[in-house]
């Protein structure tokens, strides 16, 4: 039940699902495309419970890959986007904007106090244990994701970016094998003659080309955007809830 519960969560499938689907994508097509005697078992194996069950702890392994990744990106980040935010220090926010979410944070959040500029100062750690606080209950608070689509939107938008970036190195990896035995295939069966090679053919080395450039396109950069926005969207419940 849990698995069919995940398969059809939105987050579940988009953040962690769709990442490591679109990487093997190339060697699907490139099996159904060099291999028409598979193509019958290749349909039959996706449609399959087997498929469905490869997918969904594929789809873990991902959220795993993915976690293990973010601690090290906020080592390097100096801590995670919502929490920066918060702080007086950064300069990412006006003034008054802080300032409004800090008061909502203080009048709601039960049992803290949000720092004044001049304790943060003097206790950084202390200050970021209060922001993170404050965050751990506002993203309680957010779970309703019909209330705030477009906060959820943005949860997937950084769930993805952050998986697809963990499976980077072995998406590389996997696909340019597929593109070299393609061509191994493709020089074996037609001698690298272009009039010969079908159009399915050239198809598959079209896929497996995108998706390596869309693999290199995903970089620390882009998680770290994706994180940022969707820090921001979440602080700005604070001035929608008031």
């Amino acid at each position: 039940m849990d698995m069919l519960k995940d398969l059809f969560n939105p987050y579940e499938r988009q953040a962690r699902l769709y990442p490591v689907l679109i990487i093997f994508l190339p060697t699907f097509v490139s099996v159904y495309c060099l291999f028409e005697d598979f193509r019958d078992l290749l349909s039959a194996a996706i449609g399959s419970i087997f498929f469905v069950g490869i997918s969904y702890y594929l789809g873990k392994l991902s959220r795993e890959l993915g976690k293990k990744k973010q601690d090290k990106l906020i080592i390097i980040w100096d801590g995670m986007p919502s929490t920066r935010l918060l702080r007086h220090r950064d300069t990412t926010l006006d003034v008054f904007t802080k300032e409004r979410y800090h008061q909502y944070l203080n009048n709601h959040v039960p049992n803290i106090v949000m720092p004044k500029p001049r304790e943060e100062l003097d206790d950084p750690i202390k200050a970021d244990i209060v922001y993170e606080s404050a965050i751990r209950w506002l993203l309680k608070k957010t779970r309703d994701t019909q209330k705030y689509p477009l906060l959820f939107r943005d949860n997937i938008s950084y769930g993805f970016a952050r998986n697809f970036w963990a499976l980077k190195q072995w998406g590389l990896v996997i696909n340019l094998l597929v593109l070299v035995f393609t061509s191994a295939i493709v020089y074996e069966r037609y001698n690298f003659d272009l009039g010969l090679i079908p159009n399915v053919v050239w198809l598959s080395i079209a896929v497996t080309i995108l998706i390596i450039f869309f693999i290199l396109l995903i970089t620390k950069e882009t998680v770290h955007s994706k994180a940022k926005a969707y820090a921001r969207t979440l602080l700005e419940v604070c001035d929608e809830e008031e």
